[in-house]
């Protein structure tokens, strides 16, 4: 009975670390592609008000 324990809690662990890790350690584009942005208002006005042309503004949501 001592074993199931020591599993869900080296599970629970397994599955921490995996979700700190995608979290936590920024990912890398592919050669050739620009890598993502994180904006926040201030640098979305600034890049939104800087285009010429029409703008489109998209919003999705998962559900």
């Amino acid at each position: 009975m001592k074993r199931k324990p020591i599993v869900m809690v080296a599970v629970l662990a397994a599955l921490l670390s995996a979700a700190a890790y995608y979290r936590y350690i920024p990912g890398q584009a592919p050669t050739g592609q620009p890598p993502l942005a994180n904006f926040d208002q201030a640098s979305f006005q600034q890049q939104f008000r800087a285009a010429a042309g029409p703008r489109v503004l998209v919003l999705l949501s998962p559900t």
